[in-house]
């Protein structure tokens, strides 16, 4: 097994790691059920401070969308239980250049583990398509992201010349 498969096997269980002035963080893979939680909540929260989506309310929208995202994200990594009660909590407790901090690890920690099409790179495709090809019952494959098995089925349907 490639080492490419061996991450998106391994994908949903796997636990980064961040440090941040000190406290040490574990970082969770994102469920789609996370991602629709965390837009729903962002939807509601923009709602509730009576802000429709605008061009002037695109910055807020995106910040508080980061924070659902984020306190989804954050977990305690000796217990695996998340470590903010909510997006607003999280909020109160860090600043814009540590939410940075660890917006930059959970983007790092999801592209090794859960290579999605943002971040797959040709090669990294091609390998993938060979193993699917092999075995195509590959049930690792349930976990990947909708673009990642668009952009393989579509290499299926269109192989591609090289």
């Amino acid at each position: 097994m490639s080492e490419l498969l061996a991450r998106l096997k391994a994908g949903r269980a796997a636990l980064g790691q961040v440090t941040l002035d000190g406290v040490a963080f574990g970082v969770r893979l994102l469920s789609e059920q996370d991602y629709l939680e965390a837009q729903i909540a962002t939807e509601v929260a923009m709602k509730d401070a009576g802000l429709d989506l605008s061009v002037s309310t695109a910055e807020a929208f995106e910040s508080e969308k980061a924070s659902q995202l984020l306190a989804r994200a954050l977990v305690d990594p000796d217990s695996n239980k998340l470590v903010a009660g909510s997006a607003k909590g999280l909020r109160e407790a860090i600043s814009r250049d540590q939410k940075a901090v660890l917006i930059e690890a959970y983007l790092a920690h999801e592209k090794v583990y859960s290579p999605s099409e943002r971040t797959l790179t040709e090669a990294e495709l091609s390998v993938l398509l060979d193993e699917v090809k092999k075995n195509p019952g590959m049930t690792f494959l349930n976990g990947s992201s909708t673009d990642t098995l668009k952009r393989l089925i579509t290499a299926l349907a269109f192989p591609p010349t090289s």
